[in-house]
């Protein structure tokens, strides 16, 4: 069987939800992608049918793949084909991959390990559908390009000593400061949110599509209620877009699993984050 590869166009969408709908416990992160990062989308055609979908996002330091086969064309080498085709896309530059799975699923755990993913970490997939919380003015405002040293600096020392007490990051450094981090954070200013406290920058907040992918505090300024309040200022912005669910991730271990569950957030369930080092592909002059 000779497997195609395009890009997803809008005219598959459908047809790509319906099979994606057929396994929605290995699903729902490329439903995700579907309605807010399509770009991501690979689909793999056997004579003129889509018959899996690669979820491929490049990065220098880190790459992402991850693969769901339609139940039906299981079992038949189609996932080792797609994910070898990934992987050939991803091997321009030396980097990790990172695949995730369910973690309480031992078939999709053997299939990372037989081509060489090995786990990093675990983490709590959370969803909040209870509607806006009723919450007075708070001091958040839309990110600006200004804020940008600041507001990195608190993100970067958060989410470091995260890692740290979690344990599963030995090898976590502080996130150094670039241009290009700070003209990728620009360009996406309409969903980072900066908390002001006392004439300086407390605490920022990025959103992705209904997902709220990361929220930190600074470090002297955490322990007074500014989390909590943020998060219900984020939840408020995603239904407000129209969204009827709030999602996001909770690193299992991160303390700030308590505040989540404290608002209403449920956990769906949990998956493993797995990595696998890869090197660039060479060339050689004859």
């Amino acid at each position: 069987m000779e497997l195609l590869y395009k890009e997803i166009s809008q005219n598959e969408y459908d047809v790509v939800r319906e099979m994606l709908l057929q396994d929605i416990e290995t699903s729902e992160e490329f439903l995700w992608a579907l309605q807010n990062e399509p770009e991501t989308l690979t689909v793999a055609y056997i004579e003129g049918e889509i018959v899996a979908v690669a979820l491929i996002i490049p990065g220098k330091k880190s790459s992402c793949l991850i693969v769901f086969v339609a139940p039906q064309y299981r079992r038949k080498g189609i996932g080792q084909s797609v994910v070898q085709y990934g992987e050939n896309k991803l091997h321009k530059e030396a980097s990790k991959i990172m695949t995730n799975f369910r973690a309480d699923n031992e078939v999709s755990k053997r299939f990372a390990r037989r081509f060489g993913y090995e786990r990093q970490f675990s983490s709590a997939y959370m969803k909040h559908t209870e509607g806006r919380f009723a919450i007075g003015q708070l001091p958040v405002r839309l990110y600006i390009d200004e804020d940008y040293p600041q507001s990195h600096a608190l993100y970067a020392q958060a989410f470091h000593e995260m890692r740290i007490k979690v344990g599963d990051f030995p090898d976590s450094m502080v996130e150094q400061p670039s241009e290009k981090n700070r003209q990728g954070w620009n360009a996406d200013a309409a969903n980072r949110f900066t908390y002001e406290e006392n004439d300086e920058i407390a605490a920022h907040g990025h959103l992705e599509g209904n997902e709220i992918s990361s929220v930190s505090v600074k470090i002297d300024l955490q322990g007074r209620g500014i989390g909590k309040k943020f998060m219900m200022y984020l939840c408020n912005e995603i239904y407000n877009r129209g969204y009827k669910e709030v999602v996001l991730w909770c690193v299992i271990g991160n303390t700030a699993r308590k505040l989540y569950d404290s608002l209403g957030f449920r956990e769906l369930h949990i998956a493993e984050f797995a990595y696998k080092s890869i090197h660039p592909q060479k060339t050689m002059n004859i």
